[in-house]
């Protein structure tokens, strides 16, 4: 694994946007297919979160802390890890753009960047959120 804010090429075969457990395991069962695949991943997250234990979070029968875990202890064994954000994705170039590590292209893109919570975008969430009477494994674990 080469850990990296400017990764050693600048084309992979396989580009993968999210080190989470889906960018992860496609990755390593890609990797144990054929060790000779250039494949990175691009994350920008030191940590890595098991989000599918958040369900045993919040019954109580999981503690949240061991959800953390560090990234780099994930990233499967050949594979760069760019450590940055994707900020856009030009199919017509197969290329993908970071926000600090420049361009990238590909000849095979995975894009599983995982999700970001915005319970704004729907009227009234955000104060029943607030409130306590509505909760998600994805904004609070702990709380359901």
């Amino acid at each position: 694994m080469q850990k990296s804010t400017t990764a050693s090429m600048k084309n992979y075969q396989i580009l993968i946007i999210g080190g989470g457990t889906a960018g992860i395991t496609i990755a390593a069962q890609l990797k144990r297919k054929d060790t000779n695949l250039q494949i990175a991943i691009i994350e920008p997250s030191e940590k890595h979160y098991y989000q599918p234990a958040w369900t045993l979070v919040g019954a109580g029968t999981f503690d949240y802390k061991d959800t953390e875990r560090n990234e780099e202890d994930y990233i499967p064994k050949g594979v760069d890890w760019i450590m940055d954000k994707a900020t856009a994705i030009n199919p017509d170039q197969n290329e993908v753009s970071t926000e600090t590590s420049g361009n990238f292209t590909y000849d095979y893109l995975i894009p599983v960047p995982g999700l970001i919570m915005a319970p704004e975008l729907l009227p009234g969430l955000p104060e029943a959120l607030d409130k306590g009477v509505v909760c998600s494994n994805y904004t609070n674990p702990e709380h359901t």
